[in-house]
């Protein structure tokens, strides 16, 4: 079979359509298709056949119809290939240098008609390549146009996101500027209290799910937005919420009412955007109206990044402290067990390396057993003590937040700024010996399987001491803003009149973590037992307010003496008991048993009487 015995493929595409269709073909893709039928019946090529790309960009080559094209290609059923010129093959001369090898392979003829390629006479392919460079500096130039767009737009201040987020609409008077939609807002709000309120991602996809509320995705179809507007979706996932979703709104900062730009980043050659670090995003506050309040989304920051594991028991109860707790000795978190009681239930806390099944070596070799209802009513306890104070003395209370934040920095800081030196001498050695590594590749003064191990242990070295590196900046930035943060807990402090009621809500806006000790005497029943609270934004709040949570070495022996004494009391009183209890029910066996005794001495004296006159 020759060539002009098999299909002509008359190849079209258009990166985006134009704006006037007739029956959902673009007027330029129609023009393309009678601009090839006119060359193939003047060149009398028969066995014609369309291959269309409409809206596809020439940078991906995973096209549907120019795939089908080159699986006929490759399978013989093409002998010629005819497009109007070399850009709507694509604009990725490496991509396009690979096809014109597999046509060369295959036996395939191809026509650029306006560039006057046609394989079948070589000296037409020479300036192909250039061309195929051109386009794709072509493509590389209108990327970098847009980008410079783009960016200018963003250092404006100005939102780039082709959609407003779910909880906002563009302002029909400037598509610059969002509006609340107080339907979906009201969602927002409510994922947010119930995540404050204690309930984990999982909770609160059932809890939506079961309410039938609309997912964003099908909210926003239903509005005609967003980019699923004119894509068919399977009604089945109409209220199927889900913790990616639920993270995602959770973590939006544009619910404070800020811009934030630049989050993702692309390759001209690339489909899909990747996110890209913090650092390197645009945040500009209070461009429009928000929807969160900037505290409680800095309190779900934290939660989240903290990401303590709540995990429900088998009556789904979440108890306010579960995730918050941590073991002193390994450092991990403690699970939170129910005992269910005659009067209620009760809850107590295990190290969880502990529970793991005490393996031959364990992480942590005891339990740290405690009673989380007795740790519960003593952050109440001290919670209504901050509380009372600073309504009773504000200027006395900023300044005892002040005093315990200066306090618990100053050993930490100066750890902290010990080792930046240590770890920033130690990435120079590394990057030094990383250079010489290199340059004695280069060279091929070093084995290449050699280079590859030395380079990979370097490596393993580096970026961990990196990533340290910057959590230590990270951390000794945000200390140095002692006042700001003083104030932050003041303010939090002053939104609570009182704590009659301790709620998750308060727990998880004030308790940032808890550090639970061993028993002074391990496996006693009857123990001191410390237990360390650490508060948001000022750490460890050691003064006379918290004095019920740190007692002092001289409380610990007197608590020890008083449990001693309290146990031999408790073993006193069971034995009285014990023994009314005995003589009530054996009243008259015990009566019978003083007769017995009696009469034996009566006997024994009469006896004794009898025998003295015979002496």
């Amino acid at each position: 079979m020759n060539q002009y015995s098999k299909i002509t493929a008359l190849y079209s595409r258009l990166s985006v359509g134009d704006e006037d269709r007739d029956g959902g073909e673009s007027n330029s893709i129609q023009n393309q298709k009678i601009f090839l039928e006119r060359y193939a019946k003047e060149q009398k090529l028969t066995s014609v056949k369309h291959y269309i790309d409409d809206d596809e960009s020439g940078r991906f080559f995973d096209r549907s119809a120019y795939v089908q094209m080159m699986e006929d290609v490759e399978n013989g059923k093409v002998g010629i290939v005819i497009m109007k010129d070399m850009t709507r093959w694509g604009r990725d001369y490496l991509q396009v240098g690979n096809a014109m090898e597999i046509f060369r392979r295959n036996n395939v003829r191809f026509i650029a008609i306006n560039n006057g390629i046609d394989s079948a006479e070589p000296s037409t392919l020479e300036f192909a390549p250039f061309i195929n460079i051109m386009s794709e500096w072509y493509a590389r130039d209108i990327s970098k146009k847009v980008k410079t767009g783009i960016k200018t737009k963003g250092t404006s201040g100005k939102p780039i996101a082709t959609e407003a987020p779910y909880g906002y609409v563009k302002d029909p008077n400037n598509k610059d500027f969002w509006l609340i939609d107080e339907e979906a807002a009201e969602v927002v709000r409510l994922i947010f209290r119930l995540f404050m309120d204690g309930k984990n991602r999982n909770q609160i996809a059932v809890y939506l799910k079961n309410e039938q509320i609309l997912t964003p995705t099908f909210y926003l179809k239903q509005h005609d937005r967003g980019t699923a507007k004119s894509k068919p979706l399977n009604e089945e996932n109409r209220y199927n919420w889900n913790k990616a979703t639920l993270t995602h709104i959770l973590t939006r900062q544009e619910y404070c009412g800020d811009v934030v730009n630049f989050k993702t980043a692309k390759h001209y050659r690339d489909k899909h955007s990747s996110y890209v670090d913090k650092s390197q995003w645009q945040i500009i506050e209070n461009v429009h109206e928000p929807i969160i309040d900037r505290a409680t989304f800095e309190n779900v920051q934290r939660i989240l990044a903290d990401a303590p594991v709540k995990r429900p028991n088998g009556d789904g109860y979440i108890h306010p402290l579960s995730g918050l707790m941590y073991c002193k000795d390994c450092g991990t978190k403690m699970h939170i067990r129910t005992i269910r009681k005659s009067d209620g239930n009760h809850y107590v806390t295990y190290c969880s390396e502990y529970a793991k099944g005490k393996a031959r070596h364990p992480k942590c070799h005891s339990p740290h057993r405690v009673d989380v209802d007795i740790v519960m009513q003593n952050i109440a306890e001290v919670l209504r003590k901050i509380a009372q104070y600073s309504l009773a003395d504000r200027a006395g209370f900023e300044a005892l937040v002040k005093n315990s934040l200066a306090k618990g920095q100053t050993e930490e800081m100066k750890k902290q700024q010990k080792r930046i030196p240590q770890i920033t001498h130690r990435l120079e050695q590394i990057e030094k010996v990383m250079d010489k590594l290199y340059e004695d590749n280069a060279l091929g003064a070093i084995e290449p399987d050699r280079y590859e191990q030395l380079s990979r242990k370097y490596a393993e070295e580096y970026y961990p001491l990196k990533k340290e590196l910057e959590e230590i900046q990270t951390h000794l930035s945000e200390r140095e803003n002692q006042s700001q943060r003083a104030k932050k807990f003041i303010r939090l402090v002053e939104s609570y009149c009182d704590f009659e009621e301790v709620t998750p809500t308060a727990i998880n806006e004030f308790i940032s973590k808890i550090v639970v000790h061993e028993r002074d005497v391990k496996g006693a029943r009857y123990a001191v037992q410390r237990v360390e609270v650490y508060f948001n934004y000022i750490g460890k709040f050691e003064n006379k307010l918290t004095e019920q949570m740190e007692p002092t070495e001289q409380e610990c022996k007197r608590m020890r003496e008083e449990i001693e004494e309290a146990k031999k009391e408790k073993c006193r009183a069971y034995h009285r008991a014990y023994y009314k209890e005995y003589r009530a029910e054996n009243i008259e066996r015990l009566r019978e048993y003083d007769r017995m005794k009696a009469r034996e001495y009566r006997a024994r004296k009469k006896a004794q009487t009898a025998l003295q006159p015979a002496q």
